[in-house]
């Protein structure tokens, strides 16, 4: 990454609960019709912060990006910046800018007309001068030197995305808001782009809002997360907070892979719940808050924490191999129970080598630490 001018580097503190807030959704609420799109959200974002919207297609994502943007304007409720209410002004008088999917780049501009064109809308008028350096600024933060009179059709698709980048931060907005920007992407390109996107926010400190299906996205660029399901927030926390200690079956679904097991809490000893299967087996896993013996509910194993062997071990379950896949750093196996049905384990290439690997139709035996196991609402 370039250099980053002085006026552009990133001096706040990363902890997010010591930042004051730049934005925040009150009470917001966004009806289409008899479509309730977003209902009732309350969020603050921090001052210099990455938050990302994470949920599947209608949970109400891109409805709370474009009402923080001005694109939508809410039915109740109150957007915020910098603790002023903007529910009726303009998006082009909010401190925002936002990248599209599309990146809605001009074709026939070249890449520093595309990158200044909002410069030049400024009122009372920025100089040629001034135009520029700003314009140049922006690309040496894109790495783009050089490219000032390509056309964008000429540039590959990365290349455009950074080009978007560039006239989004070029106005020095507070609020950057990307709608899935990277979607367009391979998968090789869009590993590098989220490096470089990441890179990009923590030096420059504008707080980026970031709206994705992408559940490895969201984990590797954020700060914090915001979980939506039907015009809802279900949970907020950190990537390790949402992967580690879910408050749901349907966030521990959704943010990363588990296994999944129903069934009715037996006991519950020094935070370790017994679960009760419809087969009679009982598993065990860290109860979580508000749950207690004789609810209904599902226990999540994590396929890393699930340890297999070829021996038998105390509490072990015996289980048959249906399926491998090296996956280079894992290998990851399908491995069938006769009453718990298909279970995912993902075993590390350090511990599995040579004669280590196991095979398909072989009987093993799998175990888990039941304090790494969560037992969750059911949903």
């Amino acid at each position: 990454m370039a250099h980053i001018p002085v006026d552009l580097q990133y001096t706040a503190n990363k902890q997010s609960d010591s930042r004051p807030p730049i934005a925040a959704l009150r009470n917001v609420s966004k009806v289409f019709g008899s479509v309730i799109a977003a209902d009732a959200l309350n969020l603050s974002i921090a001052q210099g912060e990455f938050l990302s919207f994470l949920g599947p297609s209608g949970c109400g994502k891109t409805t709370a990006l474009r009402m923080l943007a001005g694109f939508e304007a809410p039915t109740s409720g109150d957007v915020l910046i910098d603790g002023q209410a903007v529910n009726d002004l303009e998006p082009y008088r909010r401190p925002v800018n936002m990248v599209f999917q599309s990146y809605a780049l001009f074709p026939h501009l070249n890449v520093s007309d595309n990158i200044g064109y909002g410069l030049r809308q400024r009122r009372p008028r920025l100089s040629r001068g001034e135009i520029a350096g700003k314009v140049g600024r922006a690309l040496e933060i894109v790495r783009l030197t050089g490219f000032e009179s390509r056309r964008v059709w000429e540039m590959s698709g990365g290349q455009q995305q950074r080009v978007a980048l560039a006239r989004a931060i070029v106005n020095e907005p507070k609020l950057l808001l990307l709608d899935e920007p990277l979607a367009a992407l391979d998968r090789k390109l869009r590993k590098e782009m989220q490096i470089e996107l990441q890179d990009l926010q923590r030096q420059i400190g504008i707080t980026f809002v970031l709206v994705t299906h992408d559940q490895e996205e969201a984990l590797s660029l954020s700060d914090r997360i915001c979980v939506m399901r039907g015009g809802r927030i279900v949970q907020t926390g950190s990537p390790q907070d949402l992967y580690d200690q879910p408050k749901s079956r349907y966030v521990a679904d959704f943010v990363g892979t588990s296994n999944f097991f129903d069934g009715t809490i037996d006991a519950v000893v020094d935070g370790i719940a017994t679960l009760a299967t419809r087969s009679g087996l009982r598993l065990q896993g860290a109860a979580t808050a508000g749950l207690s013996v004789g609810a209904a509910v599902c226990l999540s194993v994590r396929p890393e924490q699930i340890r297999m062997s070829r021996d038998a071990v105390p509490g072990g379950l015996a289980c048959t191999v249906h399926n491998r896949i090296f996956l280079g750093e894992h290998t990851e196996y399908l491995v069938q129970h006769p009453a718990l049905g298909t279970v995912n384990v993902l075993t590390p290439r350090l511990i599995e080598s040579g004669d280590m690997s196991f095979q398909t139709g072989e009987q093993v035996h799998i175990n888990w630490n039941p304090g790494r196991a969560l037992v969750l609402s059911p949903d």
